[in-house]
């Protein structure tokens, strides 16, 4: 196999996990302490949150070859279901930045002190699961994994699995609060992840 796979290969697997974890480690805290973020403000709770999330990036990438020490080479028969999930990834991607704005995006609306005036997301793939941009991350991160070959990114699957579902019980109980019974009619018609093959009347 061309050598330039297997620089391919460790570029993929570098860069997922040097963006794929401090993403993940962002929001965690964002969402757990939300309370917390609301009360500094959003420059010093962005400050805060920033300074965290670019140092394990950074720490990520000084350990890089220790954490991508084990792999499994080059499989030409691994490419196919990396494709499909790539592809899987990019279409539920697409549908939800149709409906997202950038503050949304970067978390304003949770971790700002005021009131926002955003109705709840429950068109196009929203209508389908409730947390699609986690839905993409995951595939995402199944993607890396199966093309890269690394042990690292074949650990990071589960890892990141259970890190977006914790995830969606916090961002869910804000959810609950900031919209009341609309957010819990929207739970209980549209599922969390799994998409739903019918739309149901709102």
């Amino acid at each position: 196999m061309d050598p330039a796979w297997d620089t391919a290969r460790y570029v993929m697997a570098l860069l997922t996990l040097a963006t794929i974890v401090p993403g993940l480690s962002f929001w965690v805290p964002a969402h757990a302490l939300v309370g917390r973020w609301r009360r500094l403000g959003l420059g010093t709770s962005y400050a805060i949150l920033g300074a965290y999330t670019i140092g394990l990036g950074l720490v990520i990438l000084f350990f890089r070859e220790s954490l991508l020490t084990t792999e499994f080479g080059t499989q030409p028969w691994l490419f196919a279901p990396a494709l499909a999930c790539f592809a899987a990834a990019g279409l539920v991607e697409a549908g939800c930045r149709r409906h997202l704005t950038f503050r949304t995006m970067i978390g304003v609306p949770e971790l700002s002190g005021t009131p926002s005036a955003q109705p709840l997301l429950n068109q196009g793939v929203y209508a389908r699961m409730r947390h699609p941009r986690y839905v993409a991350v995951l595939l995402g991160v199944c993607a890396a994994a199966f093309f890269s070959n690394y042990l690292a990114l074949y650990l990071l699957c589960p890892m990141c699995l259970g890190l977006l579902y914790g995830m969606t019980r916090m961002e869910e109980r804000e959810l609950v609060a900031r919209f009341g019974d609309e957010y819990v009619k929207y739970q209980q018609r549209v599922p969390r992840f799994l998409p739903s093959c019918r739309r149901k009347r709102p």
